[in-house]
């Protein structure tokens, strides 16, 4: 990694385009996510440059990667000579941070960084609202996490509001629901403005054979941001929403026997919305191995530039960090055939090393 980065520099590269691509092949190499990648190789960094005896307790296996991770996290706002302090008190000793959990672990750790440095502390947690978001991570059994982060102080707020709600309904009279359906159920309904039970009132990509939807056969579809349903499940869905007239359900329709979407072509550079739509219904996730973020950029294979044609062929569904990854020297992608018949893009890291990844069949 530091010859990389170095060979870049002699380039004439910056500091940033030179560490480009980097965790994105760490991630690889590994299998695992581009996002995870980058925090395994920060963390690296940070404490073989500033952290000797946190890697000591790595290495004597006193420390998880999880630890390492919230140690690295809560510490990140200091600067080196901190840091180094800060590594001292807690990890020079095996017993100071035996025994202690994730969370506990990180008051500990932010309690050193305050004593260290309180007005770079407090300055980082006022950016941190800069953060706040909402995101949906699919679950098993067809259920699926949307997440919330907010500063502490909402995000208590919200909590306490929906705990009173229950509290004021499960467990009286003949109510069925425990005290977290009804609390679930309560935060959809303010939200979106209907009730828990009802469905919803937006528009939704439902990936599916005519088969699984109009003939009743076994099979699954895809709900986008939901993930995998069965069938049957599907074909209910399809069917509420319909007769209630709660939401209007595209259907992307895929070829029975490999289970691809149907694909459309276009002669601009920018992927036209309808295309767009086909290619992150057929992606689902960004397309780089092993990374299962949700699609930002609908980008080209072969590089517009290069003559590469803005179809369905040529596109695929990234993540931000991913494209931006592979726009760094020595990347390379293109089409290959596979013999399921589902769009498939070999990618070639810098290192040489060639990845496949096959769009996933409804």
């Amino acid at each position: 990694m530091h010859e990389r980065i170095s060979a870049r520099r002699a380039r004439g590269l910056g500091q940033k385009a030179a560490r480009r691509g980097i965790a994105r092949e760490v991630g690889l190499a590994l299998h695992i996510s581009h996002h995870h990648a980058k925090k395994l190789v920060h963390a690296a960094e940070v404490i073989s440059a500033d952290m000797p005896h946190t890697l000591a307790r790595v290495t004597a296996g006193d420390l998880s990667q999880a630890a390492v991770h919230a140690l690295v996290a809560t510490l990140d706002h200091l600067d080196s000579a901190e840091r180094r302090i800060a590594d001292q008190r807690l990890c020079a000793d095996p017993a100071t941070l035996a025994g202690l959990g994730l969370r506990r672990l990180a008051d500990k750790a932010e309690a050193v960084a305050y004593e260290l440095d309180a007005e770079k502390t407090l300055e980082r947690a006022g950016k941190a609202a800069a953060d706040r978001h909402v995101s949906i991570r699919p679950c098993p059994d067809t259920m699926a996490r949307v997440s919330i982060l907010l500063p502490v102080a909402q995000a208590v707020g919200i909590y306490a509001a929906l705990t009173r709600a229950a509290d004021g309904v499960a467990g009286h009279g003949t109510e069925p629901r425990g005290r977290g359906q009804v609390m679930a159920d309560e935060a959809y309904a303010r939200i979106t403005g209907r009730a828990g039970t009802s469905g919803p009132s937006v528009a939704v990509n439902l990936t599916v054979s005519d088969a699984v939807l109009l003939g009743g056969a076994n099979g699954t579809a895809h709900l986008e941001d939901g993930g995998v349903l069965p069938g049957e499940i599907a074909r209910r869905l399809v069917a509420e929403a319909t007769a209630d007239e709660l939401a209007w359900v595209r259907r992307l329709y895929v070829t029975p026997a490999t289970g691809a979407v149907v694909g459309m072509d276009a002669k601009s550079r920018t992927f036209p919305a309808g295309l767009a739509r086909l290619i992150r219904a057929r992606d689902r996730y960004c397309r780089t191995p092993y990374c299962d973020a949700p699609i930002a950029d609908i980008d080209h294979v072969q590089p517009w530039a290069e003559g590469g044609p803005t179809t369905a062929e040529n596109g695929q569904g990234l993540c931000k960090a991913c494209n931006l990854a592979k726009q760094a020297h020595g990347w390379h992608d293109r089409t290959v055939v596979d013999p399921s018949g589902r769009h498939t893009v070999e990618t070639r890291t810098p290192a040489g090393t060639v990845h496949r990844s096959t769009a996933a069949a409804a």
